[in-house]
């Protein structure tokens, strides 16, 4: 509805005439102009005419379509952000439906669209997606920008991209580290360390998280803190500084809780989870409720990727507890529900089972199991997590009397660890 068209509605709503709504204000003839659409008024002129009708400026001065696509919008990012990609998905869908094609409105909801398929594990085409529209956006606000910016490095890290993530991010920290808000640069600089500490350069990881705390701890944003506290408690346990993790990843539940983050807490619960079960003498009734309660929530909010990975928590619990055939329910759950295209949480699926298998005295199945993970793994790119999996693989082979299936899979960590620093090298030589 235009401002015009827009006046008179309330004007005849609250039963005055054109010379009672202009008397003090401006003359009747020029409401007449304004509401035949032959003049627009000035944003002091609004304020006083919303007075008078009795309404606030919002209501007189914006079209009430665009109020309608601002709530949509809204709701579609809060929805997202606490886990309910149903809704977040309807109302986006309600955004592109009734806005122009690439105004800003129908970006930002077409990115919440491709987001809601990435947490559903649906990567086939997102990303070649997510970066068409930030190549043909670029003149878009910086914040729209940098939403589309980190969502590609966060989709390269959780498809398995991490060369791409790499790659990616560095460009966007060069390029826009000082035209994107600090609260998107730590996202950035968290997304970005992921995937250099999964692809093995634990230097480069840390330098660029802790320079995303020092960031987060200046802007004083919750979901900074969360962001950056989280990736430094990875860090930490990958060192082997298991109290640190486990204090670092308290205080990232702490801001998680305090900024209402629904989405990311079960997440941090499971991590919290599976460290405990490294402490001396663990709780494991806890620990198996923590992560019973991770894996819950992350499957409410239709998240694979995630929950696969409580189910290796639960399974390790049950483990330690003698409950081998609870182990082995744990990992077919996960399996069960995991997308094929989600390739990391498969592996480490595929290694648990042979484990629980082997245990449960059942060797042919543990090995078919274990041959059926080789094979799938052999599909994989090079990455640390992958050296990881290969070096898991090999102790279960050596477990199960395969040795030299145990030397192969060995090897293949050496191999995959020795091609991931080699292209990470190439990588920054290439790039600085």
């Amino acid at each position: 509805m235009e401002f015009g068209s827009r006046l008179k509605e309330l004007r005849e709503k609250v039963g005055l005439t054109q010379a009672e709504l202009a008397d003090g204000i401006a003359a009747s003839s020029y409401i007449s102009l304004l509401e035949s659409g032959k003049r627009q008024p000035q944003p002091e002129m609004i304020v006083k005419f919303a007075a008078r009708l009795g309404v606030d400026f919002e209501t007189l001065a914006v079209d009430q379509g665009a109020q309608e696509v601002a709530l949509n919008l809204n709701t579609a990012k809060v929805a997202l952000s606490s886990g309910n990609l149903d809704l977040a998905q309807d109302y986006a869908n309600q955004v592109v439906a009734s806005t122009a094609f690439h105004d800003s409105s129908w970006l930002a909801a077409s990115v919440i669209l491709l987001q809601v398929k990435a947490r559903q594990g649906q990567f086939d085409g997102v990303l070649d997606e997510l970066e068409q529209l930030f190549e043909i956006n670029s003149d878009k606000s910086p914040e729209l920008m940098a939403r589309i910016g980190n969502e590609i490095v966060r989709v390269c890290f959780m498809s398995g991209n991490l060369g791409i993530g790499v790659q990616r991010g560095e460009e966007f920290l060069r390029s826009y580290s000082q035209i994107w808000a600090e609260t998107e640069i730590v996202e950035l600089m968290c997304q970005l360390g992921n995937c250099h500490f999964h692809r093995g350069d634990t230097p480069r990881a840390a330098e660029i998280v802790r320079r995303a705390l020092t960031l987060a701890e200046k802007c004083k944003s919750p979901k900074a803190m969360v962001q950056s506290y989280w990736q430094s408690s990875v860090l930490a346990e990958s060192q082997g500084n298991l109290a640190l993790a486990l204090s670092q990843i308290n205080s990232a539940i702490y801001w998680t809780k305090l900024a209402e983050l629904h989405q990311i807490l079960p997440i941090l619960n499971d991590n919290a989870a599976k460290w405990m079960l490294d402490l001396p003498n663990p709780d494991l009734q806890e620990i198996h409720n923590l992560a019973e309660a991770a894996y819950l929530d992350l499957a409410s909010q239709n998240n694979p990727s995630y929950a696969a990975y409580t189910c290796i928590t639960l399974s390790e619990v049950e483990i330690r507890q003698g409950n081998l055939e609870n182990a082995l329910m744990y990992v077919r759950k996960g399996l069960s529900e995991l997308p094929d295209e989600i390739l990391g949480p498969r592996t480490s699926l595929m290694s648990q089972e042979a484990k629980v298998l082997f245990r449960m005295g059942k060797i042919e199945e543990s090995k078919i199991q274990l041959e059926s993970a080789t094979r799938f793994m052999e599909t994989i790119a090079p990455s640390k997590e992958l050296a990881l999996h290969w070096r898991d693989i090999a102790r279960v082979f050596a477990e199960v009397g395969l040795n030299d299936r145990a030397i192969y899979a060995f090897e293949q960590g050496i191999a995959v660890s020795s091609a991931s620093q080699a292209e990470q090298e190439f990588f920054v030589e290439s790039s600085y």
